[in-house]
């Protein structure tokens, strides 16, 4: 059998996750997983019940939904900005990085932007089927006769993920604005 080939969203992980070091690490995931537990603690001092936490995320979905279509507006016009560019442009805006790894830094520069695109995608697509089901799951008999411990660790920990996520992929869109700016910077320098 011949080899296979990894799949696209393989390669795009591992393009992106490339240049990982310790600052985007913070910056990018522990950063959003802290601001989240800080929110968390915030709710729950406050004594909430389980479905005004699942009504939260509702909310949130609905607010964040707009800001994330138009950051994956952003994205995409990037990489079609980029995209645009001549080859030579391209390879003369790598002028400070060594010969074989200018295929690299693109290929890591191209697929943050697919990155944050397809996260934000997902974002907007499971918030959207979370805002229709959100009220008919708090209406099931089941759910309702777990224990109540069990539900508020079970909404805090989704909470937990999901807004992570949604922190996450705008780290990634920040640190995505400070990328095309370099490199629009440094494509005018260069000529």
């Amino acid at each position: 059998m011949a080899n296979k080939k990894p799949h696209n969203s393989v390669l795009l992980w591992n393009s992106y996750s490339e240049g990982y070091n310790f600052k985007r690490i913070l910056i990018e995931i522990i950063a959003p997983i802290v601001i989240t537990i800080l929110t968390i603690l915030l709710i729950f001092l406050s004594d909430i019940k389980v479905t005004n936490i699942l009504l939260k995320v509702k909310e949130m979905n609905s607010q964040v939904a707009d800001i994330i279509a138009i950051q994956i507006g952003f994205n995409i016009t990037c990489l079609a900005l980029l995209a645009s560019f001549s080859r030579g442009t391209l390879h003369d805006s790598f002028s400070k990085v060594q010969e074989g790894e200018k295929e690299s830094v693109l290929r890591q520069l191209l697929s943050t932007f697919t990155y944050c695109v397809f996260v934000q995608t997902g974002i907007i697509f499971l918030g959207i089927i979370y805002n229709t089901v959100v009220d008919d799951l708090m209406n099931i008999e089941y759910l309702k006769m777990v224990n109540k411990n069990i539900q508020l660790i079970l909404s805090y920990t989704f909470f937990l993920f999901w807004l992570s996520f949604i922190l996450h992929s705008f780290m990634v869109f920040l640190r995505n604005v400070s990328l095309i700016h370099k490199f629009i910077l440094v494509v005018f320098k260069t000529k």
